[in-house]
């Protein structure tokens, strides 16, 4: 989660004239929509410009970078679009954007010491010049600039990938990648957008496009689990050439732990090969109710904090973060975690910055002593895992198991717990339902055989508790009930 102040990092890589890494913007994301004004007074609207079959290339670069003002002087996307662009044949669309939203106009024409020259004459695709505050600006956070140059190459289907400083030959060739409109009726899948971990309800959605010269009015998607139908959707809408929407096609309840689902346009168009995307779907299955949770921070520990959500109410069962500066590189969390009982719950851990739990930061999720689910910079933004916790009996006045009893349940002034022990040590607590510990029933060495203990219960509030008992390296969990 390293974060400079945003235009140091661009200045500091324009001094060293070091190579970047790559972008934030992930290849093959969707490209925003943009209107832009060039220093010429031409207004451009992205859209407009691929909805014509055009690939359209963005130089994001600044008036003092040294590393811009090289390749722009390489003269190759000046041949690309000499070659390819309007006065070509016509295939691209080319633009320099000024990303630092402190340049001026004279800066660009080489006027001034803040500018490594004049980058207004022999260009011949447009200039535009954006400002911080101005909405002109919000093309260069929509596109994650990191540093400058930033080269990208956008397709008519909206998708955007970076392309680097590259010769015009290998600029133009990468236009083989991009899909294009070449039939009347064709409705494509771009992609899965629904969650990739769940054991409640999962929602699969997937963003539809049209790939097609005609207006897309209908289609039927269908929802597979290694051959079997899960579901089916008719969609209908108006979507032009190029245009997408997001469609929810439907919630599916899988009982795999990892399922392998194949979502798929049935009804009839004029290409199959973009009907289809595929998605596995994970979870961790037979979760003890009393998991271990363990988070590290990095430098940054106020871009770090975590959650813990009942995917069929939708309610926060337990959460932290995001925590103070003066916990960085710091355990922040190291203790057993509670959850409610039988059900489905979704941890998330969160990266404000994008870029995770870097350095020596991570999170780990123990079930009985074992590391059932981690991360660190894999986090991203955001990183989630399924929890399924079943097993447990719902109690009135019955058993969880044959080795641990309550009774009476509901409880007033007092309940007593029987458990059938095999000897050694035995930890009884009772906690409430988000696992705050309550009270400690018996922390001793127990011999082999039926062991009794009491609770008086007549100080507690009326509700749902927990009675937790370990021993012998295993963790049970009763639920137990207060009324007065």
């Amino acid at each position: 989660m390293k974060k400079i102040t945003y235009p140091c990092i661009l200045l500091i890589i324009s001094l060293m004239m070091v190579a970047p890494a790559k972008a934030q913007l992930e290849d093959g994301s969707i490209a925003e929509d943009w209107t832009l004004t060039d220093i010429n007074g031409t207004q451009w609207h992205l859209y407009d410009i691929l909805n014509q079959g055009k690939s359209v290339f963005l130089d994001f670069s600044a008036v003092w970078c040294g590393p811009c003002w090289t390749y722009h002087n390489s003269g190759n996307l000046e041949a690309l679009y000499d070659t390819y662009g309007p006065d070509g044949t016509n295939e691209v669309m080319v633009f320099y954007i000024e990303g630092d939203g402190a340049s001026t106009l004279d800066e660009l024409n080489g006027i001034g010491a803040g500018t490594q020259g004049d980058w207004v004459d022999g260009t011949p695709y447009p200039i535009i010049l954006t400002h911080y505050g101005d909405p002109s600006y919000t093309v260069v956070s929509d596109y994650e600039i990191a540093y400058f140059p930033t080269i990208y190459r956008i397709c008519p289907n909206r998708i955007v990938d970076e392309v680097g400083q590259v010769s015009t030959a290998v600029l133009y060739a990468s236009t083989d990648d991009c899909a294009v409109a070449f039939t009347n009726n064709d409705a494509s899948i771009m992609d899965y957008t629904g969650p990739t971990v769940g054991c409640a309800e999962v929602e699969l959605s997937i963003t539809l496009q049209n790939m097609g010269f005609d207006p897309l009015t209908a289609c039927t998607i269908t929802a597979n689990q290694d051959g079997v139908e899960l579901l089916s959707y008719n969609w209908t809408g108006n979507l032009d050439i190029y245009e997408m929407e997001e469609v929810t096609i439907g919630s599916v309840v899988l009982d795999d732990e990892s399922s392998n689902i194949d979502i798929n346009i049935t009804s009839a168009d004029d290409n199959d090969l973009n009907n289809t995307v595929y998605t596995t779907i994970f979870f961790h299955n037979n979760v003890n109710m009393v998991i271990h949770l363990e988070v590290k921070t990095d430098n940054y520990p106020t871009q770090t904090r975590w959650e813990i959500i009942d995917e069929e109410s939708g309610d926060e069962v337990h959460s932290g973060g995001p925590y103070p500066t003066s916990d960085k590189n710091t355990v922040v969390v190291d203790e057993d975690v509670t959850l409610p009982g039988n059900g489905c719950y979704t941890f998330h851990m969160f990266d404000s910055g994008g870029d995770g739990i870097t350095g020596t930061g991570y999170y780990k999720i123990y079930d009985n002593g074992e590391v059932i689910a981690d991360g660190d910079e894999d986090i991203a933004y955001k990183k989630s895992e399924a929890l399924k916790v079943t097993g447990l009996t719902e109690i009135t006045a019955a058993t969880v198991n044959q080795n641990l009893m309550i009774s009476p349940n509901p409880a007033n002034q007092s309940t007593s717990i029987t458990v059938q022990h095999t000897g050694g040590d035995l930890f009884i607590e009772l906690v409430d339902m988000l696992g705050q510990h309550i009270m400690t029933v018996n922390t001793s060495n127990c011999a082999a055989g039926e062991q009794h203990f009491g609770i008086n219960t007549s100080m507690l509030a009326e509700g749902n508790y927990i009675i937790r008992v370990q021993a012998i390296g295993n963790t049970q969990g009763s639920i137990l009930t207060v009324t007065h």
